[in-house]
């Protein structure tokens, strides 16, 4: 039986009122700088970064879901400045998953970021609407099995069926 490692995902936003959703991990304050960006490939730098808009509803600053799309990179980072320094509290690339509670990002290192936008580069895509409505239909399936199974059963039986329909893979 083939194995393969979970997915780490973590909750990024929680639904605050219709569309809009707060941040989970923000550092409030004077002293703090807080962002979500979508990521793209950069031309000048390893990445170029499309800061989202941020709102506030009843001094809760809030986002709306309609910027986190199903499959998109988005990077967060939450700083706290103490005097000349500035200390990450929150800092991370993420892969969008969106349900009706929350706004979710599976953890994605810089470098395999890279490679993403490489690969996206070499292969020719499929329409990204199929592509994205297809991710967030087997992504919702494979988070409801997870919770009522488990990641490591989940994890094996998914890698067992890539093994019998994609040998070659």
């Amino acid at each position: 039986m083939a194995t393969a490692e979970a997915v780490k995902t973590t909750q990024l936003l929680e639904n605050l009122y219709g569309e809009y959703y707060r941040p989970l991990n923000w550092e409030y304050g004077k002293k703090s700088r807080n962002f979500f960006a979508k990521i793209k490939k950069g031309r000048k730098s390893l990445f170029e970064r499309v800061f989202l808009k941020s709102y506030t509803i009843d001094d809760q600053v809030c986002f709306k879901k309609s910027d986190f799309l199903e499959g998109e990179i988005i990077e967060q980072k939450s700083v706290f400045i103490k005097g000349t320094k500035q200390e990450a509290t929150f800092h991370g690339f993420f892969i969008i998953h969106n349900n009706n509670k929350g706004i979710y990002g599976e953890i994605i290192s810089q470098k395999d970021t890279l490679e993403y936008f490489e690969c996206k580069e070499k292969f020719p895509e499929i329409e990204e609407s199929v592509k994205n409505k297809l991710r967030l239909k087997l992504g919702d399936v494979i988070r409801k099995l997870t919770l009522k199974y488990g990641d490591q059963l989940i994890v094996e039986v998914l890698a067992d069926i890539m093994e019998d329909y994609f040998p070659d893979a």
